[in-house]
This record gives C-alpha cells, structure tokens and sequence, in this order.
C-alpha cells in the first residue's frame, strides 16, 4: 500500500512539473489582443461618428460618443472575465488528464519491467529457509542439488540483512559459499562470524582454514595465528593440528611438521583409517628435513 502511494505522490510530483504551465492563467496575450481589437473597433466607430457629424448627418453625436465610451468599458472586463474562466477550466482539466495518464503509463511500465517480479520470488525463497534448516540436518542422506544450495545462500543472506548479528548464521552462510565454489563469500562470511563469537573455536577453525588456502601471504600468516589460538586452547583439536602441520610442510619446516604430525597419532585410536595416512605424512617430513639438513652440508 506504501509503495502505490508513493507512486501516486511521485507522479503527481512529476506531473506539477511537467504539467505546471496549464495550471497559469495565461490570459495575458489574448486579453491584449482583444484589447487592442476593441480600441481599434471604438476608434473606427468614433471616426465615423465625427465624420458624419461634420457633414451634419448627426445631431446627438456627443450621446453617440458616450455611448460608445460606456461600451467599450463595460465590454473589455466581461471579456476578461470570460478568457479567465475559460483557460482556468481547461487547464485544470488537460493537467487532471496529464496526472492519470502518466500514473497510468508508470504503473504499466512498472508491471512490465518493474523489479515486482524479483522481490516476490526472494520473498517465496526467503520462506523457505526453516526447509532448508531442515534438510541440512539429513545431508548425508538427501544432499541439497546445486539449485537447492544457491536459493538457500539467497535465502540465508535475506535472513541475515535482517539479523547481522547471528555469528552461526554468517557460519552456515560460508559452509553453503564453500560448497557452491564462492571463496570471497565464505572468507567474509567465516570472518564475520569469528567477530561476532571470538571464543567459538568452530567458528575460528572455519576462518583459519580458509585464510591458510589463499594465496595471499597475509592471510596464511593470520590463519596460522588463529590455528595456534585453536590449539592452545583444545590440544586435541585434530583438524587444527593437522592443518597446521601441513602448513609447517608447506613453509619447509619438516621438524615442526613432523612433530606437529607425531601428536596427532597419539590422539587417534588404534584402529583410526588415518593412521596410516598420518605415518607416511611423518616419514615424508623426516626425511625431507634429512635432505634439507645434508645440503646445507
């Protein structure tokens, strides 16, 4: 209801702009012209009193003279009057026609091409963000399609515009960006969310390892900051000592790595499928440092 008024008030705004000249009594131009037909008019008739008169065709042309004075005086007002009433009605009524056919011709326009359209499928999309909630919850079961997952990063985006201030909600928003290959979105979401809950290690261990698959050295050394945050505060944090001894690797200090790898197989059980995994890692590392140590000989 807010927005068709506002059209009508904008159209309106517009049409006294546009259509402001018909709203003037723009009377001048033809009551001089009439004017000037009517002085024309009185002198015409004087000279043919005076002529008469001089040839003695006239007895009473001083009467005829007053009387086309009176004449003249009582005509020029009523035609005043008239041209006044006459453009005041038709200016009103060409600038009411002006203002409807331009609200008119902007509602149409706006039915065609107006963005009506879009907000009414975010609106149906954003409805159906407590299904997605949903279906999450049985993702190893019913995966969401790629379609699925780019309505419910729509939707999750709408639901934050409203609530800036849910960290789980920025979370879940770059778990669905990681998932649908929108890096950008899911290092901002991931950043926003570690803002909002500094102490929420879940949320941190999302940034850090995000920022320690960027290219950009910064970002690496911040992740490296916030995985050793992690770490201090839950040693038995598996996927934060695992990255961070991918990261020593990366950087070629295979001694952290390996011992960084080494704490990480204490902490799994003895039948854990990443065993194997986890001691080929330590092997690689060793030996490499052995490498590194017997060129610098």
């Amino acid at each position: 209801m807010i927005f068709w008024l506002s059209v009508l008030l904008l159209s309106f705004i517009i049409a006294c702009i546009c259509f402001y000249p018909l709203l003037k009594k723009q009377i001048k131009a033809q009551t001089v012209k009439r004017d000037e037909l009517n002085k024309a008019l009185y002198f015409q008739r004087l000279v043919e009193i005076e002529r008469d008169e001089a040839q003695g065709l006239l007895k009473n042309a001083e009467i005829l003279k007053q009387e086309l004075q009176q004449s003249l005086l009582e005509d020029i007002p009523e035609q005043k009057n008239a041209a006044q009433i006459d453009q005041k009605h038709y200016g009103k009524l060409w600038f009411i026609s002006g203002f409807l056919v331009l609200a008119i011709i902007s509602v149409i326009f706006y039915m065609g091409v107006g963005s009506w359209k879009s907000e009414d499928m975010l609106k149906k999309t954003y409805q159906k963000l407590p299904h997605f909630y949903e279906r999450i919850q049985d993702e190893k079961n019913n995966p969401l399609t790629d379609a699925e997952l780019q309505q419910f990063a729509i939707a999750q985006r709408l639901h934050l515009q409203k609530s800036p201030n849910d960290a789980k909600g920025w979370w879940l928003l770059g778990q669905i960006a990681m998932n649908t290959n929108k890096a950008q979105l899911a290092l901002d979401s991931y950043a926003r969310a570690n803002k909002l809950e500094p102490d929420n290690l879940e949320y941190k261990l999302s940034y850090a390892r995000i920022l320690m698959f960027s290219e950009d050295p910064t970002d690496k050394s911040k992740g490296d900051e916030l995985l050793k945050e992690v770490i201090r505060k839950d040693h038995a944090n598996l996927e934060a000592l695992g990255l961070l001894a991918f990261r020593y690797f990366e950087t070629e200090d295979y001694k952290m790595a390996a011992v960084t790898w080494a704490m990480m197989l204490r902490l799994l059980p003895e039948d854990d499928p990443r065993t194997e995994l986890i001691q080929r890692s330590i092997e690689s590392a060793r030996a490499s440092y052995q490498e590194k140590e017997t060129n610098k000989k």
